[in-house]
């Protein structure tokens, strides 16, 4: 096989990360196959130490990935979804023990009157199914927040939790919609990305969606399967309103503000994201979120088996939390998200370290997987 180019910057420290980022684009994985293009980033106490990018960005690997390239991070948007709403909670425009329901009136059906924002942002409401909505109608206006509204939640809010695979950006977007009339994506286009320089969006304009790379689907990919294939399962029901045909490169999925899974971006992006949650809250000195706030979001709300997908879970509010499947480094604060196929960024809050990787070609993993996982490795033994 040709040389797969890679480009970008790495500090001698971190050598090893290069070194293995190199393997993972130069040789695959014997039961995962070859990555198409991907990109890795680390930063430590607020400065990148490791800035990598290199394969391709279509499948027919005729256009090299570039520095500024993004693509499909799956769920990983999820965490940039919660951390929208915790930016107006931060201002007090929202608060989390408030009832949903205050900012919401028409969420209050169903038993959920009672749900406060801090049950709907930690995974804990129960309404993980909009079945109200009809399958296929993902695009259509406002179909699946209306079947929010009208759902009725699988147990008692705030008594148990469980991944909410697709209903987490639908509601979080009603929630932060109604309390401050911009859509999550608006949010966090205004509130976040661009004010502290990170190259991620929920939703893209003309110009982000010029940059982006095809993203390829892999058959076999665990979550990809149940959220599309024919099995009857809580994944399968969850998404029963994204059309079949959607091939995750739709202009649908590229330009609306599905904030549960359509955030494009690349693994500096989200490394600078992470790396200022993981250092006090602070991004180049100016303050994203404080202090206080990072620590109640990153605590621990739940841990337990998942009713969705029937693997053990821990989770803050919005982040996934250090945990078998996901160790994010293996220490227990650690705290991100993930995304089907392969998409991660975690924060080490002792080490002020974040790391992201992410790519284009859905790797058939339901964990870290044979690419992220040694590099993540080869962070912790450098320091």
């Amino acid at each position: 096989m040709a040389e797969i180019p890679v480009s970008g910057t790495c500090d001698p420290k971190f050598a090893a990360v290069e070194a293995a980022f190199r393997r993972n684009m130069q040789d695959g994985d014997p039961v995962c196959g070859d990555e198409l293009g991907a990109c890795v980033s680390v930063v430590v106490e607020g400065e990148a130490v490791v800035d990598l990018w290199g394969g391709y960005r279509d499948a027919a690997r005729t256009q090299p990935w570039l520095p500024d390239t993004t693509t499909c991070m799956m769920s990983v948007t999820k965490a940039c979804s919660a951390v929208a709403l915790l930016t107006l909670i931060e201002r007090g425009t929202v608060a989390m023990e408030e009832k949903v329901s205050h900012y919401w009136p028409e969420f209050s059906g169903g038993g959920k009157e009672d749900m406060t924002v801090r049950t709907l942002i930690s995974h804990q409401s129960g309404v993980i199914y909009a079945d109200a909505a009809p399958a296929g109608s993902l695009w259509d206006g406002r179909s699946v927040e209306k079947a929010l509204e009208a759902a009725t939640p699988e147990w008692p809010p705030g008594t148990g939790g469980a991944y909410h695979s697709f209903t987490y950006g639908p509601l979080l977007n009603g929630l932060i919609r109604h309390a401050d009339g911009r859509d999550v994506g608006t949010v966090w286009r205004e509130d976040v990305a661009i004010p502290f320089g990170i190259d991620f969006q929920i939703g893209l304009n003309a110009e982000e969606a010029g940059r982006r790379a095809e993203f390829v689907e892999t058959p076999g990919t665990p979550s990809r399967d149940g959220i599309k294939g024919d099995a009857e399962s809580p994944l399968l029901r969850a998404w029963n309103p994204m059309p079949k045909t959607e091939d995750f490169n739709s202009s649908d999925w590229v330009h609306n503000q599905f904030a549960s899974a359509s955030g494009h971006g690349n693994a500096r992006a989200i490394a600078r994201l992470y790396g200022g949650l993981s250092n006090g809250g602070v991004i180049d000195g100016q303050r994203l979120l404080s202090e206080e706030l990072i620590a109640d979001a990153i605590r621990e709300h739940w841990d337990d088996l998942d009713r969705m997908t029937n693997r053990p879970f821990r989770f803050g509010c919005g982040f996934m939390l250090s945990c078998p499947p996901f160790p994010f480094g293996g220490h227990r604060d650690n705290f991100g998200h993930t995304g089907i196929g392969g998409a991660i960024g975690f924060g080490d809050p002792h080490r002020h370290l974040a790391f992201s990787y992410c790519g284009n070609r859905m790797t058939p993993i339901a964990d870290t997987g044979p690419f992220a996982g040694p590099m993540i490795e080869a962070v912790y033994a450098a320091l």
